[in-house]
């Protein structure tokens, strides 16, 4: 008996070992090429997410459910204020289903920045991979994934702010 419970906990051992590596192996990683990505507005209207021309994007993953992405917002408008607009392009994608909820978040905490939907989570599990939310991505103009930040941050410090204008240097 004893050895059949440990071959059981050896198979369910090995089964989760097959998922996590078929997890990371999904995932997107720096050097990656970001795709397009099908989300939402919060008009509820179907938009096509890629990088534009010139700019680095900087794309906070999100969930109103979500303590530490409700603390950061607040630092993520205060970074917004500070970057170039001709340079830099932050976007927020929130993985809530409803673009109501969002929108009235949003407006409550008078966060102003440019929000987008993924509202079945397609783009976070299945394109991207997130394990963490909060999690950010920054792309390079050329779609390239230069960083990826997992957690909470406070966007706006001297730090962080330095090491955002490194990814994408005035010419």
């Amino acid at each position: 008996m004893a050895g059949r419970a440990l071959a059981l906990i050896l198979l369910a051992a090995a089964l989760v070992g097959c998922d996590v590596a078929e997890v990371s192996s999904s995932r997107l990683q720096v050097g990656d090429t970001l795709p397009s990505l099908p989300v939402v507005d919060l008009k509820g209207q179907p938009q096509t997410l890629r990088p534009l021309p010139g700019k680095l994007l900087i794309l906070n993953l999100w969930a109103t459910w979500c303590a530490p992405c409700r603390e950061e917002l607040p630092s993520l408008q205060r970074l917004a204020a500070k970057l170039d607009p001709a340079r830099f392009e932050l976007l927020l994608l929130s993985v809530d289903d409803d673009d109501h909820l969002v929108r009235e978040f949003l407006i409550d905490r008078k966060v102003r920045l440019a929000s987008l939907l993924d509202p079945d989570m397609s783009v976070a599990d299945d394109i991207l991979g997130i394990r963490i939310f909060p999690s950010t991505y920054f792309v390079s103009p050329d779609g390239r994934i230069v960083a990826l930040m997992e957690g909470a941050r406070e966007w706006d410090s001297v730090e962080i702010l330095a090491q955002i204008k490194v990814m994408h240097p005035e010419r």
